[in-house]
């Protein structure tokens, strides 16, 4: 297999990091919904189909992170040195998130008006060490999205092992790809059977399998990329193709019928198969995805998704992902005081979520990213060398 990446500057994808952004305010608009009016307008069918959009951000996490390390894989890989450039990425805006809730509690307090949510102090600090996602909190009230960033921690912990099984598959790496995604399979079969839970809907318990496994995806789909090659016309029909096949299994997901006009035993086939692979459907629609993408961005060609604009909003992306749920309680409790009732509608939802955007931006500039950079300067003087840019 030729090696595309011994001896080159790193290619960066920069449809990648706008589609981070596309990821963020989906996750961001399907939120209002299911934050105040999950039975109402958080049940449309449009809302509902973003139920897959958290995977989709697993396999781009895994495909760019494998992607800056893979380049450095004739070095050995620094465990700790990865943990801590994930540390500076992650964790300030984390604990920032974190104390807004709890600044919103004590400002409740001091006004008389107490939260219709129940914040256990208990899973404050087993979230602040990441715990929700093995299932050790009594709620996902504190920061609930926070529980993706959690069940990530699985896919870092597992990483080395994933580079590992990429180097041993460099010259197959579409078995790779099949291992990643039987991964997958295995997880939900495991959770269905041993904890009756279908993999899409785990947030809490056991999302740190969700995390890792999916993660893997995109490893195996960086992978892939070394050797499917295809030109701009193909790349696009892979992109469409794969984002077909991630609609139709968040389609199964939400519980969204579509009527296709095929035979009954067709229908009745594909749904038994999504049933129980409607995740790893998904984790392959995302891997290609990623591939064609990436593709273009190697061929240089320009996409909506590379724009100079869209890569400021996708450096905005974390911050308005980690963000933008304590900004709407606060928001929709400060217009409670106000004497406006808070209603959730499409008008209402986007303008919820261009404020979580419009902070994001001084936010990313003056806190996520000095803070970022504060602690890598630190390791790194204290290590006596520098440490990769860990992904997204």
């Amino acid at each position: 297999m030729q090696d595309i990446t011994a001896n080159k500057p790193k290619q960066v994808f920069l449809s990648l990091n706008g589609l981070r952004f596309v990821l963020a305010i989906w996750i961001a608009y399907f939120h209002v919904g299911h934050m105040f009016d999950e039975d109402g307008f958080g049940m449309l069918p449009i809302l509902r189909l973003g139920i897959s959009r958290v995977d989709v951000f697993f396999v781009l996490s895994g495909f760019v992170l494998s992607h800056v390390y893979w380049a450095q894989r004739t070095k050995p890989f620094n465990f700790l040195d990865f943990m801590v450039a994930r540390f500076a990425r992650i964790y300030p805006m984390y604990l920032i998130a974190m104390g807004l809730i709890l600044l919103y509690l004590v400002a409740g307090f001091v006004l008389g008006k107490q939260s219709d949510t129940n914040y256990p102090i208990s899973d404050l600090f087993k979230c602040l060490f990441f715990l929700q996602a093995i299932g050790l909190t009594e709620t996902n009230s504190w920061n609930f999205p926070a529980w993706a960033v959690a069940a990530e921690m699985g896919g870092y912990i597992a990483f080395p092992l994933f580079i590992l099984a990429a180097k041993l598959t460099r010259n197959c790496p579409y078995v790779l790809l099949a291992i990643a995604l039987a991964s997958v399979l295995c997880v939900e079969l495991f959770l269905r059977n041993y904890a009756h839970l279908d993999l899409y809907r785990v947030t809490n318990d056991w999302a740190v399998l969700r995390g890792a496994s999916v993660m893997f995806c995109g490893v195996a789909a960086r992978s892939v990329f070394n050797v499917f090659k295809p030109g701009q016309i193909m790349s696009l029909v892979t992109i469409l193709a794969s984002i077909s096949i991630v609609v139709t299994a968040a389609f199964y997901q939400s519980g969204v019928y579509v009527n296709t006009h095929l035979p009954m035993a067709v229908t009745s086939a594909f749904t038994n198969v999504l049933d129980v692979a409607s995740v790893p459907f998904v984790g392959l629609g995302a891997a290609f995805l990623m591939i064609g993408l990436a593709r273009l961005d190697e061929l240089k060609i320009k996409t909506w998704l590379s724009g100079p604009r869209m890569q400021e909003l996708g450096n905005w992306s974390y911050v308005i992902f980690i963000l933008h749920a304590p900004v709407y309680t606060i928001l929709s409790q400060g217009l409670g005081i106000v004497g406006y009732e808070f209603e959730a509608t499409p008008l209402t939802s986007l303008g919820f979520m261009l404020v979580a955007v419009a902070i994001a931006g001084p936010v990313y500039h003056y806190v996520e990213k000095p803070a970022r950079v504060l602690i890598r300067n630190w390791w790194q003087n204290r290590r006596g060398h520098k440490i990769s840019k860990a992904g997204l």
